[in-house]
Protein backbone atom coordinates (compact mmCIF):
# COMPACT_ATOMS: atom_id res chain seq x y z
CA UNK A 1 0.00 0.00 0.00
CA UNK A 2 1.33 3.31 -1.01
CA UNK A 3 2.20 5.45 1.99
CA UNK A 4 4.10 8.90 0.99
CA UNK A 5 3.43 10.03 -2.46
CA UNK A 6 6.42 9.72 -4.65
CA UNK A 7 6.90 11.15 -8.18
CA UNK A 8 6.84 7.82 -9.49
CA UNK A 9 3.46 7.24 -7.82
CA UNK A 10 2.24 10.45 -9.62
CA UNK A 11 3.21 8.88 -12.98
CA UNK A 12 2.08 5.71 -12.66
CA UNK A 13 -1.40 7.32 -11.32
CA UNK A 14 -1.53 9.60 -14.83
CA UNK A 15 -0.82 6.58 -16.66
CA UNK A 16 -3.70 4.51 -14.82
CA UNK A 17 -6.11 8.02 -15.82
CA UNK A 18 -5.36 7.13 -19.16
CA UNK A 19 -5.99 3.82 -19.68
CA UNK A 20 -9.36 4.30 -17.79
CA UNK A 21 -10.18 7.20 -20.74
CA UNK A 22 -8.88 5.35 -23.06
CA UNK A 23 -10.63 2.10 -22.52
CA UNK A 24 -8.06 0.12 -23.65
CA UNK A 25 -4.05 -0.27 -23.24
CA UNK A 26 -3.60 0.11 -26.69
CA UNK A 27 -5.44 2.87 -27.17
CA UNK A 28 -3.56 4.82 -23.65
CA UNK A 29 -0.27 3.21 -25.42
CA UNK A 30 -1.02 5.90 -28.73
CA UNK A 31 -2.05 8.44 -26.70
CA UNK A 32 0.53 8.45 -24.23
CA UNK A 33 3.40 7.50 -26.90
CA UNK A 34 4.87 4.12 -25.12
CA UNK A 35 4.34 0.45 -26.16
CA UNK A 36 1.68 -1.43 -25.35
CA UNK A 37 4.21 -3.63 -22.96
CA UNK A 38 5.01 -0.72 -21.22
CA UNK A 39 1.97 0.79 -20.12
CA UNK A 40 1.17 -3.19 -18.92
CA UNK A 41 4.35 -3.50 -16.90
CA UNK A 42 3.27 0.13 -15.13
CA UNK A 43 -0.17 -0.93 -14.64
CA UNK A 44 1.05 -4.12 -12.17
CA UNK A 45 3.51 -1.22 -11.08
CA UNK A 46 0.95 0.13 -9.52
CA UNK A 47 -1.30 -2.61 -8.65
CA UNK A 48 1.48 -4.26 -6.47
CA UNK A 49 2.15 -0.57 -5.17
CA UNK A 50 -1.50 -0.08 -3.79
CA UNK A 51 -2.27 -3.96 -3.12
CA UNK A 52 -5.10 -4.75 -5.09
CA UNK A 53 -6.61 -5.55 -8.53
CA UNK A 54 -7.81 -2.09 -10.60
CA UNK A 55 -9.11 -3.52 -13.93
CA UNK A 56 -9.53 -6.57 -15.68
CA UNK A 57 -7.99 -7.13 -19.27
CA UNK A 58 -8.59 -9.83 -21.83
CA UNK A 59 -10.83 -11.52 -24.50
CA UNK A 60 -13.83 -9.43 -22.82
CA UNK A 61 -11.88 -6.69 -22.93
CA UNK A 62 -10.81 -4.13 -20.28
CA UNK A 63 -13.14 -3.28 -17.25
CA UNK A 64 -12.43 -1.62 -13.82
CA UNK A 65 -13.20 -3.43 -11.02
CA UNK A 66 -14.72 -1.94 -7.92
CA UNK A 67 -11.62 -0.89 -6.38
CA UNK A 68 -10.85 0.69 -9.72
CA UNK A 69 -13.12 2.90 -10.00
CA UNK A 70 -12.87 3.74 -6.16
CA UNK A 71 -8.79 4.58 -7.37
CA UNK A 72 -10.01 6.25 -10.51
CA UNK A 73 -12.65 8.86 -8.73
CA UNK A 74 -9.31 9.38 -6.26
CA UNK A 75 -6.72 10.15 -8.55
CA UNK A 76 -9.02 12.20 -10.56
CA UNK A 77 -9.65 14.55 -6.90
CA UNK A 78 -5.98 14.40 -6.32
CA UNK A 79 -4.98 15.52 -9.32
CA UNK A 80 -7.08 18.47 -9.96
CA UNK A 81 -6.10 19.56 -6.82
CA UNK A 82 -2.19 19.32 -7.47
CA UNK A 83 -2.76 21.22 -10.78
CA UNK A 84 -5.12 23.79 -8.40
CA UNK A 85 -2.01 24.00 -6.47
CA UNK A 86 0.18 24.51 -8.83
CA UNK A 87 -1.89 27.47 -10.66
CA UNK A 88 -2.17 29.21 -7.03
CA UNK A 89 1.59 29.16 -6.71
CA UNK A 90 1.90 31.06 -9.65
CA UNK A 91 -0.53 33.77 -8.81
CA UNK A 92 1.75 34.57 -6.02
CA UNK A 93 4.74 35.99 -8.32
CA UNK A 94 4.69 39.54 -8.86
CA UNK A 95 5.76 38.78 -12.49
CA UNK A 96 4.18 36.86 -15.14
CA UNK A 97 6.47 33.85 -15.88
CA UNK A 98 6.71 30.19 -15.89
CA UNK A 99 4.86 28.08 -19.06
CA UNK A 100 1.86 28.51 -20.43
CA UNK A 101 0.33 25.22 -22.06
CA UNK A 102 -2.29 25.71 -24.61
CA UNK A 103 -4.13 23.00 -26.84
CA UNK A 104 -5.89 23.80 -31.04
CA UNK A 105 -7.77 22.05 -32.89
CA UNK A 106 -5.92 22.14 -36.37
CA UNK A 107 -6.90 24.62 -39.50
CA UNK A 108 -7.94 27.23 -37.20
CA UNK A 109 -5.39 29.97 -38.72
CA UNK A 110 -7.06 30.25 -41.85
CA UNK A 111 -10.09 31.80 -40.60
CA UNK A 112 -9.99 35.66 -41.15
CA UNK A 113 -10.85 37.78 -38.32
CA UNK A 114 -10.54 34.95 -35.07
CA UNK A 115 -8.42 37.16 -33.52
CA UNK A 116 -5.84 34.24 -32.87
CA UNK A 117 -2.75 36.24 -34.50
CA UNK A 118 -3.44 39.67 -32.86
CA UNK A 119 -3.84 37.70 -29.18
CA UNK A 120 -0.80 35.76 -29.41
CA UNK A 121 1.19 38.66 -30.42
CA UNK A 122 0.22 40.60 -27.77
CA UNK A 123 0.24 38.37 -24.86
CA UNK A 124 3.84 37.46 -26.25
CA UNK A 125 4.43 41.54 -25.91
CA UNK A 126 2.61 41.68 -22.36
CA UNK A 127 4.14 38.61 -21.20
CA UNK A 128 7.74 38.04 -22.42
CA UNK A 129 8.98 35.80 -19.73
CA UNK A 130 6.02 32.90 -20.41
CA UNK A 131 7.21 30.11 -22.19
CA UNK A 132 4.29 28.87 -24.78
CA UNK A 133 4.16 25.29 -25.00
CA UNK A 134 1.30 24.89 -28.08
CA UNK A 135 -0.22 21.99 -29.15
CA UNK A 136 -2.07 20.77 -32.23
CA UNK A 137 -4.66 17.82 -30.87
CA UNK A 138 -8.19 16.53 -31.27
CA UNK A 139 -10.91 18.33 -29.86
CA UNK A 140 -11.46 15.39 -27.42
CA UNK A 141 -8.34 15.36 -26.15
CA UNK A 142 -8.41 19.28 -25.89
CA UNK A 143 -10.94 19.07 -23.65
CA UNK A 144 -9.66 16.04 -21.40
CA UNK A 145 -6.38 17.96 -21.16
CA UNK A 146 -8.34 21.07 -20.03
CA UNK A 147 -9.99 18.91 -17.30
CA UNK A 148 -6.78 16.79 -15.83
CA UNK A 149 -4.75 19.88 -16.00
CA UNK A 150 -1.98 18.97 -18.95
CA UNK A 151 -3.56 22.02 -20.49
CA UNK A 152 -3.67 25.74 -19.23
CA UNK A 153 -6.85 26.22 -22.11
CA UNK A 154 -7.85 24.81 -25.52
CA UNK A 155 -9.23 26.81 -28.53
CA UNK A 156 -10.89 24.79 -30.76
CA UNK A 157 -14.79 23.67 -31.74
CA UNK A 158 -17.30 23.93 -29.23
CA UNK A 159 -19.42 20.26 -29.70
CA UNK A 160 -20.98 20.17 -26.57
CA UNK A 161 -20.76 21.56 -23.40
CA UNK A 162 -18.08 19.53 -20.90
CA UNK A 163 -18.96 20.28 -16.44
CA UNK A 164 -15.89 21.49 -15.18
CA UNK A 165 -15.19 23.71 -18.10
CA UNK A 166 -15.70 27.09 -18.64
CA UNK A 167 -16.00 28.66 -22.32
CA UNK A 168 -15.14 31.80 -24.29
CA UNK A 169 -17.07 32.18 -27.79
CA UNK A 170 -14.80 32.81 -30.11
CA UNK A 171 -16.53 32.80 -33.96
CA UNK A 172 -18.36 30.52 -35.29
CA UNK A 173 -16.71 28.24 -38.20
CA UNK A 174 -18.80 27.15 -41.23
CA UNK A 175 -18.52 23.90 -42.44
CA UNK A 176 -19.69 22.83 -46.56
CA UNK A 177 -19.63 19.07 -47.86
CA UNK A 178 -16.88 19.08 -50.23
CA UNK A 179 -15.46 16.86 -53.33
CA UNK A 180 -12.20 17.12 -55.62
CA UNK A 181 -11.95 17.86 -58.85
CA UNK A 182 -11.39 14.01 -59.62
CA UNK A 183 -14.58 13.04 -58.29
CA UNK A 184 -17.76 12.53 -60.33
CA UNK A 185 -19.75 14.93 -58.47
CA UNK A 186 -17.38 17.73 -59.26
CA UNK A 187 -18.67 18.76 -63.16
CA UNK A 188 -22.46 17.96 -61.70
CA UNK A 189 -24.89 20.43 -60.97
CA UNK A 190 -26.09 20.62 -57.53
CA UNK A 191 -29.71 19.63 -58.65
CA UNK A 192 -28.35 16.04 -59.90
CA UNK A 193 -26.78 15.03 -57.20
CA UNK A 194 -29.30 12.91 -55.87
CA UNK A 195 -29.68 11.60 -52.12
CA UNK A 196 -29.30 8.51 -53.04
CA UNK A 197 -25.82 9.32 -55.22
CA UNK A 198 -24.67 11.15 -51.73
CA UNK A 199 -25.46 8.16 -49.29
CA UNK A 200 -23.71 5.95 -51.99
CA UNK A 201 -20.75 7.75 -52.14
CA UNK A 202 -17.70 7.56 -49.74
CA UNK A 203 -17.91 10.04 -47.01
CA UNK A 204 -15.05 10.56 -44.41
CA UNK A 205 -16.49 10.85 -40.61
CA UNK A 206 -14.38 12.94 -37.85
CA UNK A 207 -13.06 10.42 -35.26
CA UNK A 208 -13.53 12.03 -32.38
CA UNK A 209 -17.36 13.60 -32.98
CA UNK A 210 -20.03 10.64 -33.82
CA UNK A 211 -22.40 10.93 -36.07
CA UNK A 212 -22.00 14.81 -36.94
CA UNK A 213 -23.09 14.60 -40.27
CA UNK A 214 -25.93 12.61 -40.09
CA UNK A 215 -28.96 14.88 -40.21
CA UNK A 216 -27.88 14.81 -43.85
CA UNK A 217 -27.65 11.44 -45.22
CA UNK A 218 -29.66 8.16 -44.58
CA UNK A 219 -26.65 6.01 -44.87
CA UNK A 220 -24.64 5.80 -41.43
CA UNK A 221 -21.64 4.31 -42.97
CA UNK A 222 -18.33 6.23 -43.96
CA UNK A 223 -15.47 5.01 -46.48
CA UNK A 224 -12.81 6.80 -44.12
CA UNK A 225 -12.40 8.06 -40.75
CA UNK A 226 -9.92 11.05 -39.35
CA UNK A 227 -8.54 12.83 -36.71
CA UNK A 228 -7.80 15.59 -37.95
CA UNK A 229 -9.01 18.68 -40.87
CA UNK A 230 -6.11 18.10 -42.64
CA UNK A 231 -6.26 14.81 -43.33
CA UNK A 232 -9.86 15.28 -44.48
CA UNK A 233 -8.67 17.63 -47.18
CA UNK A 234 -6.03 15.07 -48.23
CA UNK A 235 -8.35 12.12 -48.93
CA UNK A 236 -10.96 14.72 -50.70
CA UNK A 237 -8.09 16.10 -53.23
CA UNK A 238 -7.70 12.58 -54.05
CA UNK A 239 -11.35 12.83 -55.72
CA UNK A 240 -12.49 9.25 -54.06
CA UNK A 241 -13.75 10.51 -51.16
CA UNK A 242 -16.59 13.44 -49.89
CA UNK A 243 -15.99 15.35 -46.92
CA UNK A 244 -17.00 18.30 -44.53
CA UNK A 245 -14.32 21.20 -44.34
CA UNK A 246 -13.95 24.69 -42.67
CA UNK A 247 -14.85 26.84 -45.54
CA UNK A 248 -12.22 29.12 -44.78
CA UNK A 249 -9.78 26.14 -45.23
CA UNK A 250 -10.92 24.82 -47.92
CA UNK A 251 -10.70 28.05 -49.91
CA UNK A 252 -7.55 27.97 -51.20
CA UNK A 253 -7.93 24.73 -53.01
CA UNK A 254 -11.76 26.13 -54.16
CA UNK A 255 -10.06 29.23 -55.82
CA UNK A 256 -7.20 26.64 -57.41
CA UNK A 257 -10.16 24.88 -59.16
CA UNK A 258 -9.03 21.42 -57.14
CA UNK A 259 -12.40 21.37 -55.25
CA UNK A 260 -15.68 22.47 -54.85
CA UNK A 261 -18.76 22.40 -51.93
CA UNK A 262 -22.02 20.53 -52.64
CA UNK A 263 -25.31 22.27 -52.23
CA UNK A 264 -23.75 24.52 -50.50
CA UNK A 265 -27.27 26.46 -49.82
CA UNK A 266 -28.40 23.22 -48.04
CA UNK A 267 -25.71 21.15 -46.42
CA UNK A 268 -23.57 23.53 -44.17
CA UNK A 269 -22.43 21.94 -40.42
CA UNK A 270 -22.02 25.66 -37.83
CA UNK A 271 -19.92 25.12 -35.53
CA UNK A 272 -18.79 27.35 -32.70
CA UNK A 273 -15.03 27.87 -31.65
CA UNK A 274 -14.26 28.81 -28.51
CA UNK A 275 -11.76 29.48 -25.86
CA UNK A 276 -11.83 26.39 -22.93
CA UNK A 277 -10.46 26.88 -19.29
CA UNK A 278 -11.07 25.42 -16.00
CA UNK A 279 -13.64 27.13 -14.25
CA UNK A 280 -11.41 27.91 -11.57
CA UNK A 281 -9.06 28.92 -14.48
CA UNK A 282 -8.54 32.40 -13.41
CA UNK A 283 -6.56 32.02 -10.58
CA UNK A 284 -3.93 31.54 -12.74
CA UNK A 285 -1.64 35.05 -14.16
CA UNK A 286 -0.83 33.29 -16.86
CA UNK A 287 -4.48 31.97 -18.29
CA UNK A 288 -6.32 35.43 -16.94
CA UNK A 289 -3.31 37.13 -19.14
CA UNK A 290 -4.06 35.53 -22.40
CA UNK A 291 -8.22 35.67 -21.91
CA UNK A 292 -7.98 39.58 -21.26
CA UNK A 293 -5.93 39.68 -24.72
CA UNK A 294 -8.02 37.52 -26.21
CA UNK A 295 -10.59 39.56 -25.56
CA UNK A 296 -9.06 42.22 -26.37
CA UNK A 297 -8.47 41.02 -30.11
CA UNK A 298 -11.70 40.07 -30.44
CA UNK A 299 -13.54 43.44 -29.45
CA UNK A 300 -10.31 45.16 -31.77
Amino acid sequence: MIGRLSDIDFRLLRIFVAVVESGSFSIAATRLNVSESTVSSHMSDLERRLGMRLCERGRAGFRLTEDGEDVYRATTELLEEATRFRDRLSTLRSALGGTLKIGMADSLLTCAGSGLVECFRDYATHAPDVSLDLAIITPRDLERGVLDGSLHLALGAEHRRVGGLKYLSLFTEQNYLYCGRDHPFYGMADKAITEDMLDKARRISRGYLERFDQQFFSNPGHGATVQHIESAALLILTGQFIGFLPDHYAETWVAQDRMRAIRKSRIVIRSPISLMTRRDAAANLRVATFIRDMRAALAG
